[in-house]
């Protein structure tokens, strides 16, 4: 009685290995990893199915999974899950290690196979994870590299590499990153084969300066003519710029070497605007609008606002004022007839040049109007009040040195026979800068302090002078510069407009001239004359160019997007690939 619970207990637990040994072969033919069943032939003689000697025969035959260890399990129900595969796929893999000399490395190839199927990052770390739980898929020196990929902390790169490999490029871009020093041909390497968007991204952090010289860099591929351009865009030649298609590098060296820029369509760009503001044409002013404006690089914009108002009437500030590149400019745009006058730089300048325009006028007037004389001696002596000034140095000194030269000679030419106080005044003028002694004192040095007591002398001598209103110097009467060989056009051209009454004045010059030119000739010093301006060249336009309307080189503008995060870890996942290729080739072999 006892044995019969027994007996029991025992086909209970058959008939339960029995069920596990079927579900499993009919989970295996699912997978395809054992023939589907088919209609067996039965003996004649017996009626059993040819092959099958008895049911327990049978039951034996049946092949027993390799029990995978648990965390191994998981991640791979976790690949079989991101792939969209059945878990069946699992117990397929552990049926086919079962029969394998070598269960757990036949694991690992199949499982390496599977992970071959994924993006390169995702599956290192389920094959880190496979490491981890006991699975032979990573050799040593593999580990340590993915682990370095996954943490994000990867040790210093080689600097002279027998081999570039991926794992090589993936340390050159985290070291380039940090702005380390790298060796040119890393750079070479890195600009070459990073996503474009990344290699700007390494420019914009100052990763990649202009110092690593890319110009110097052994393949001037097209990459590099880019990064160049972005970097260090003066060493481009002409062919780098054309095969950029760079408009406004191109615009630019126009520009500097002297050419014009035309307006497309009747619209100005700022490549054709600063074109015709450099030839003088200031009428293109009217012609933009504000909206325009709005599309001119600011600094352009703020210039073209200022000249606009400078044109109506208002003045020049002060960051204008001492910009001497824009004194041309600034000055074709004053109001013709209006006082210069200011503390800046322009303001000397700009109104000493009407000075002596003024001056000229005077001349003018003596020779053909000289109902006309006393109003524009008038607004002469007024342009020489307001450029006098206590500075010595600088362009206000020399505006005041030029003013006091100017009033002493119109304070002779308006002085009366034996007027002393007014000639006197005239000298006192000059006296009190020869008096000063030389430039660190408050006076005048060199040329013109010789050429200002040459004027004092002069003075001096012709205070007792029956005919003070002559004028001291007969190339002024014919309205030409002092010493131009210009003289005899502008006696001819005077001839034709002065009246009558006054031939005889500039007759009188140009046998002046003729007289002080023979003596020239003969050797001698000849007539003394009254030599304005003191310093011409500080009347000149001044020759500078600056950054407004002679930009220099600019940086080319990114010309790729941000660049995404698959960009940004595409070295991390070309590293992750040959990490994974280099642990099936090593399986495969060792199967």
């Amino acid at each position: 009685m006892t044995s019969e619970p027994l007996a029991m207990g025992n086909v209970e637990d058959l008939r339960r290995a029995e069920t596990e040994r079927r579900e499993q072969r009919r989970r295996a033919r699912e997978n395809g990893t054992v023939a589907p069943l088919r209609a067996r032939r039965r003996s004649p003689a017996s009626g059993t199915p040819a092959g099958v000697t008895d049911a327990h025969a049978a039951g034996d035959a049946a092949p027993q999974p390799f029990l995978l260890p648990p965390r191994v399990a998981q991640v791979l129900g976790r690949v079989a899950d991101e792939l969209g595969e059945d878990v069946a796929v699992v117990d397929g893999l552990s049926l086919r290690a079962a029969a394998a000399a070598d269960p757990p490395r036949a694991v690992a190839a199949e499982a390496v196979g599977l992970l071959g199927r994924m993006t390169a990052l995702p599956a290192l770390r389920h094959l880190l994870d496979l490491a981890a739980g006991g699975l032979p898929v990573l050799a040593d020196d593999d580990r340590v590299r993915a682990e370095a990929i996954r943490s994000g902390r990867a040790p210093a790169p080689q600097t002279a590499p027998e081999t570039v490999d991926a794992w090589q490029l993936h340390l050159e871009a985290v070291e380039a990153r940090g702005r380390a020093v790298l060796s040119t041909a890393s750079w070479q390497r890195l600009v070459e084969q990073l996503p474009l968007p990344v290699v700007d991204d390494l420019i914009d952090r100052g990763s990649l300066r202009v110092h690593d010289a890319p110009h110097t860099w052994p393949e001037q591929t097209e990459r590099v003519r880019y990064v160049r351009a972005r970097l260090d865009p003066g060493r481009l030649d002409d062919t780098d710029i054309e095969a950029l298609d760079w408009q406004d590098e191109e615009c630019r060296r126009i520009l500097a070497a002297g050419g014009t820029c035309e307006p497309v369509d009747g619209r100005h760009d700022e490549w054709s605007l600063r074109s015709a503001l450099l030839s003088g044409e200031i009428s293109v002013l009217d012609s933009i609008r504000s909206a325009e404006c709005e599309e001119l690089p600011r600094d352009l914009a703020d210039l073209v606002l200022s000249l606009q108002r400078i044109r109506q009437g208002g003045g020049v500030d002060n960051r204008l004022g001492h910009d001497r590149s824009l004194f041309g400019l600034l000055e074709d745009c004053l109001p013709g007839k209006r006082l210069v006058s200011g503390g800046t730089a322009f303001h000397y300048w700009a109104g000493t040049r009407r000075l002596y325009r003024l001056l000229d006028d005077v001349h003018w007037a003596m020779a053909c109007e000289p109902q006309e004389t006393e109003r524009v001696v008038r607004a002469t002596l007024q342009q020489a009040a307001v450029l006098r000034n206590p500075e010595s140095r600088g362009a206000a000194g020399a505006a005041d040195r030029e003013a006091r030269a100017v009033q002493a000679y119109l304070a002779y030419l308006h002085a009366r026979p034996g007027d002393r106080v007014r000639l006197d005044q005239g000298v006192g003028l000059l006296e009190d800068i020869l008096k000063r002694g030389g430039g660190r004192r408050g006076g005048v040095d060199g040329e013109q302090r010789r050429r200002m007591h040459a004027l004092s002398e002069l003075l001096q001598a012709l205070r007792f002078k029956s005919k003070p209103h002559d004028v001291l110097n007969p190339y002024f009467a014919l309205c030409v510069e002092n010493g131009s060989s210009e003289w005899g056009q502008g006696w001819r051209d005077l001839r034709r407009q002065v009246p009558p009454e006054q031939l005889e004045y500039i007759n009188g010059a140009k046998d002046r001239i003729r007289r002080i030119e023979t003596a020239r000739r003969l050797g001698d010093d000849g007539e003394a004359l009254y030599e304005l301006p003191l310093n011409e060249q500080f009347l000149w336009v001044p020759d500078v160019r600056g950054e407004l309307l002679h930009p220099a080189p600019r940086p080319l503008t990114r010309r790729t997007p941000p660049s995404t995060e698959q960009e940004r870890s595409w070295t991390a996942e070309q590293a992750a690939q040959e990490i994974i290729g280099r642990c099936a080739a090593r399986l495969r072999n060792d199967h």
